[in-house]
């Protein structure tokens, strides 16, 4: 039997949700629910004990904190009461599918170095109807970063289908062995609401064993719906780099080589998977420059910088504002960078003139790209000795050849930057890039 784990903290709506989905997504018999509510003030008390009685009967219990346990107190709570061989920890912003359990159960049979598995996670669909990954993986980026693989790519895309041997994934939806969740001593309560997966995929990974995201398996993920999510995350990143910086090494390079991808360090010290150039010169030929053959090539291939960008310039001079900014959105969100972001705060500056508030985020955020050469010539240091420890000598080398250029980069691509972002509204013509 399967025991699957809900934290809670108010938002009872979303809760609602969650286990109507989960009730619906029929696997009966084969599960029990327990949901910890961590001292909700909403109508979460009142509600939840009656709605998951009626979807779940016996195999539901109800168990309230008096105090907020946060997200590994109330998972550790929630484990130890459970009654099945499986623990399924899952976040209440969350619709299981129908089917999801039977993959996940099947990849332990199949996979004996296997320590945990997921769904694949999307986020709802689009107004097209199609739906993008959330979660196919957590990868450690040069830098110490934590992100989500291929996040934002569409659920057709081939990479998401592929078997790939992780060592993180989201304890947002997670299957493990209870047995070897309480033998590792559950989530650390030490993290409060954020990176506490991190740290458990890492004492995962000493033990000999790998994480797995199985596609076969889809849930559909909300995503930061939960209160203060992020205000504790500078100190939960410094303490999971404390605890972790032995057990886990940089994979993100080479899931994007594995995939076919080109790791590109650009000149803004932002990482991204590149297309060959061979496939980029393909896409543009395929395309002819035509806008329907231009939106297909870019739908089946995203990460085509070049070609997201020239379709939103394609899409405004048509008059289809509201696909230029989704493009130019799905641009930033798949590799922020000046590359991206300058040329949708170009398009909001003419479109939508009156949003101060957007056009203020984005010049924050575009401000913060632009270093002194000192700054620059640190980190750029700093990228080269990390990308060389890693072994990644390859992108080792485009760092110092970023750092032997210095002086262009500050002569072209940031001083068009500094001029773009002190122009007080009258933008350049072109939704091209910087530099």
């Amino acid at each position: 039997m399967i025991s699957v784990l809900i934290p809670v903290y108010n938002n009872w709506e979303l809760t609602r949700a969650c286990l109507e989905a989960l009730a619906a997504s029929g696997t009966g018999e084969e599960t029990e629910v327990l949901v910890v509510d961590n001292a909700s003030s909403d109508a979460t008390p009142q509600a939840c004990p009656a709605l998951g009685r009626s979807l779940f009967g016996e195999r539901f219990r109800y168990l309230p904190q008096a105090a907020n346990r946060n997200f590994s107190g109330a998972n550790n709570i929630a484990a130890a009461a459970a009654r099945g061989d499986w623990l399924f920890l899952l976040n209440n912003d969350t619709l299981p599918q129908p089917g999801w359990a039977a993959p996940l159960l099947r990849a332990f049979d199949e996979d004996s170095r296997l320590g945990a598995a997921g769904p694949l996670l999307l986020y709802p669909p689009d107004k097209n109807g199609l739906h993008r990954v959330q979660h196919l993986g957590v990868v450690l980026s040069p830098g110490c970063r934590v992100s989500h693989l291929y996040e934002y790519l569409p659920e057709q895309h081939p990479v998401v289908a592929r078997p790939r041997r992780l060592q993180i994934i989201t304890a947002a939806a997670l299957l493990i062995p209870r047995q070897r969740y309480l033998a590792l001593g559950g989530l650390d309560e030490g993290f409060i609401n954020g990176f506490e997966d991190v740290e458990f995929c890492a004492r995962l990974c000493r033990e000999g064993l790998h994480q797995r995201v199985i596609p076969e398996a889809r849930i559909i993920h909300l995503a930061g719906q939960s209160e203060g999510r992020k205000d504790s995350e500078q100190a939960n990143s410094a303490r999971c780099f404390a605890l972790c910086r032995q057990l886990l090494h940089m994979d993100e390079p080479a899931h994007w080589r594995d995939d076919g991808y080109q790791p590109e360090l650009s000149p803004w010290l932002t990482y991204a998977p590149g297309l060959s150039p061979a496939a980029r010169l393909r896409l543009l030929r395929q395309s002819g420059g035509k806008p329907a053959a231009l939106a297909a090539a870019v739908q089946a291939e995203p990460l085509w910088q070049e070609g997201l960008l020239l379709l939103a310039r394609q899409q405004e001079a048509q008059g289809l504002f509201r696909d230029a900014l989704d493009t130019l959105t799905l641009a930033t969100r798949l590799h922020a960078s000046p590359e991206t972001l300058l040329p949708l705060l170009n398009f909001a500056e003419r479109a939508a003139p009156e949003d101060t508030q957007s056009l203020a985020l984005l010049r924050e955020e575009l401000t913060s790209y632009l270093l002194t050469p000192e700054e620059r010539e640190k980190r750029l240091g700093d990228m080269h000795a990390e990308l060389l420890a890693a072994g990644e000598t390859e992108l080792a080398a485009q760092a110092e050849a970023l750092r032997r250029e210095a002086a262009a980069f500050f002569a072209g691509p940031q001083q068009r930057l500094v001029q773009a972002l002190q122009s007080d509204g009258d933008p350049s013509p072109s939704t091209g890039q910087p530099g």
